[in-house]
């Protein structure tokens, strides 16, 4: 079903037939400087999985923003567009919620990804408050994006694009496995 926005007379978006996945721009130069940090940064070190999730990730903390500019700058990008998944989806922002303090930038080889079906909410402590999920592709990587079990959505990794959907077992999600590298950032808004 085809997503439909109507403006009402005061002035809220109401979106009919809407599968509650966002997807908007945030500009490449930030991704640029992103992808440099998580080349060069040699103070934290990354973590390496394998098995269901292949990947090298950098784990981040919220107060790298304050002496980290290329962070600052996304977080405060990426504060724009969860503000407009709030317009937009009036209910979700209902409850107070913030940006959680955890995040990754996470590099997928070739032939790597997330490869089995998962969302993002769980029962342990650390992912029991998360509310909605947010990623930025920092590659462009057409066949390596992420699709969406029960919405039949494909999403491909286009750098800059970004994307905040619902955290819970409705949006079951995997990242497509492809024979190029991808590089993404994300985490998740909690709520309080």
């Amino acid at each position: 079903m085809p997503l439909h926005l109507e403006i009402t007379k005061r002035s809220v978006i109401v979106v009919k037939g809407s599968n509650f996945i966002w997807e908007t721009e945030i500009s490449t130069d930030v991704c640029d400087d992103l992808l440099k940090y998580y080349d060069e940064c040699t103070y934290l070190k990354k973590r390496e999985y394998t098995g269901i999730k292949h990947s090298e990730d950098l784990h981040l903390h919220l107060m790298l923003a304050q002496t980290e500019e290329c962070l600052d700058k996304y977080l405060r990008e990426l504060a724009r567009v969860l503000d407009e998944y709030m317009e937009i989806y009036r209910m979700a922002g209902e409850m107070q919620c913030n940006f959680a303090s955890l995040f990754n930038i996470q590099r997928y080889p070739p032939g790597g990804g997330y490869k089995g079906w998962h969302f993002e909410r769980g029962n342990h402590r650390e992912n029991r408050d998360r509310h909605l999920v947010w990623m930025t592709y920092l590659t462009n990587n057409a066949e390596g994006g992420t699709e969406f079990q029960y919405q039949d959505v494909y999403i491909p990794s286009v750098k800059g694009k970004t994307v905040i959907w619902p955290a819970d077992w409705t949006h079951t999600h995997r990242g497509r496995v492809c024979d190029t590298e991808k590089t993404i950032i994300t985490g998740w808004v909690d709520l309080e």
